[in-house]
């Protein structure tokens, strides 16, 4: 019987063709969305079902049941989450994005007044629901350093008004491009695949993070798939990357690299300065630099 429901699916595939999506359920409003036996997701289009088909259908499969959370979204989150999970070709936006990804280490039971809290603690962000124990904050134009401030209070919060303690991952700065959804799961993969305890406070950057994962064999693909693509970019630069290393080899002091570089100290400062501004990477910290310092050590074993 089974069998003969996944050959009825594919029927219906070829017959809706691109009025029929498969996977996690979005754009609920469009949508008719019903459950294999097997538990494949199908949602067909409002606009291509008549009554009598939408009754076939329901007679033929169970009606998916759609989660409060995801019927109350807004038009930015139901379009980020269609965007996320599903097909959609094009991110919601242009501006530059940040995702923090966030887990709890069980089962919250109310996601919506969640929802509603988590997103007064950041300008702009955007919260989605991914499952029982996972979301992301999208963090729209998206500048400097993450906000680890605003991460340290929501998890205060959590803990009192919610009794359940998150996890965060903090990510890179990304551009809007037809490459930001594989950033996004390389992220969310990386995140998963951490073998060390999360700091005290439960927050991670994914460049404090970064050395950890290039040295496990099983995450360096993804470490390399998830590089922001301004990163990348950045480290194009040759003389970025020669100041950097000097910068490096000094132990992070400014004042000794710029002798090296026999360049002034707030030349040199201020190069730094952009280089955070951008990337959202604070090298002034050991783990950060380490991280950046072991990207340009592979890019240039690639060569």
């Amino acid at each position: 019987m089974v069998k003969e429901k996944s050959r009825m699916l594919q029927q219906l595939i070829n017959h809706y063709q691109r009025d029929l999506l498969t996977g996690t359920p979005r754009r609920l409003d469009e949508y008719s969305w019903f459950l294999t036996e097997s538990g494949e997701s199908f949602g067909i289009s409002k606009s291509r079902l008549s009554d009598s088909e939408e009754a076939l259908l329901q007679n033929l499969f169970a009606v998916q049941e759609m989660s409060p959370v995801l019927l109350g979204l807004n038009d930015t989150e139901k379009s980020w989450h269609s965007y996320l999970l599903g097909e959609d070709p094009e991110p919601p936006g242009t501006e530059p994005v940040r995702f923090i990804h966030g887990r709890f280490s069980g089962k919250l039971e109310d996601a919506a007044s969640f929802m509603e809290a988590a997103g007064g603690f950041m300008e702009e962000a955007v919260v989605i629901w991914l499952s029982e124990d996972a979301f992301v904050l999208i963090e729209q134009n998206a500048a400097g350093l993450p906000d680890i401030e605003a991460m340290t209070a929501l998890t205060s919060t959590l803990l009192s008004d919610f009794f359940i303690e998150p996890a965060f991952f903090a990510g890179q700065i990304h551009e809007s491009t037809a490459a930001l959804r594989k950033k996004f799961h390389a992220e969310q993969q990386l995140f998963r695949a951490y073998p060390l305890k999360p700091p005290k406070t439960g927050i991670l950057t994914f460049y404090e993070a970064c050395p950890v994962l290039l040295a496990a064999e099983h995450s360096f693909h993804e470490v390399k798939t998830a590089v922001s693509e301004r990163l990348s970019e950045t480290l194009e630069d040759k003389e970025l990357i020669e100041t950097l290393r000097v910068f490096f080899l000094c132990n992070l002091n400014v004042s000794s690299a710029a002798k090296a570089l026999f360049m002034h100290r707030n030349s040199l400062q201020y190069r730094i300065d952009r280089f955070i501004e951008r990337t959202g990477i604070d090298i002034k910290f050991f783990t950060n630099a380490l991280a950046v310092y072991l990207l340009i050590l592979q890019k240039e074993l690639e060569k």
